[in-house]
């Protein structure tokens, strides 16, 4: 999937911007809503349940599955991207990049506050960090990614040592084993 930054109108509509493409978000673009909704799934199980909780569909007709999904998307969209900013799109490489979005509810209001709202589960990585592991995952030494990167051997392993933290993993196969469960 390409880099899709999502933003609200001032009507509250939702709009992403996709490559060259730039449309309001509807139930019939199946192919962003699948792929945020495959990613929320996958990354942030209770708010994935929460959503379906809120917006299910009791028919088994296409067009009321269709309009669930889109409302469940739409939602997840207005509380962690809806600013519209140039700095870093919101979903690049599979990669959930959240916002702090203005809402009047956050603070202890919102009964969805760390559930859909800044869910649980968040992990960001840094550029740094996303290059060092994507290799390590492959199966490079220290030594291979720091000639490959042209870096120190002790970077690489300081950044490795930030991402086991972030992960709150004992070792480095475990990031191994939690990356790939989280499709990070």
């Amino acid at each position: 999937m390409e880099a899709i930054e999502f933003y609200m109108t001032p009507n509250g509509d939702v709009r992403y911007r996709s490559g060259n493409k730039e449309q309001r978000l509807n139930a019939f673009c199946t192919d962003v809503i699948s792929k945020v909704l495959e990613l929320t799934r996958e990354r942030f199980p209770a708010c994935y349940a929460r959503l379906a909780t809120i917006y299910p569909y009791q028919s088994n007709k296409p067009s009321v599955r269709r309009r669930a999904e889109f409302d469940m998307v739409s939602r997840f969209i207005r509380c962690n991207f809806g600013e519209h900013d140039l700095l870093t799109n919101d979903i690049e490489h599979d990669i959930m990049y959240f916002e702090e979005v203005k809402c009047p509810l956050r603070g202890g209001f919102c009964p969805d506050e760390n559930i859909i709202c800044k869910p649980k589960g968040l992990i960001r990585l840094s550029s740094a960090e996303k290059s060092v592991v994507d290799m390590y995952l492959i199966g490079y030494t220290f030594d291979e990614i720091a000639g490959r990167l042209g870096k120190s051997p002790n970077t690489i392993k300081a950044q490795l040592h930030r991402v086991k933290n972030k992960l709150g993993v004992r070792n480095c196969r475990e990031i191994i084993k939690m990356l790939r469960l989280s499709n990070i």
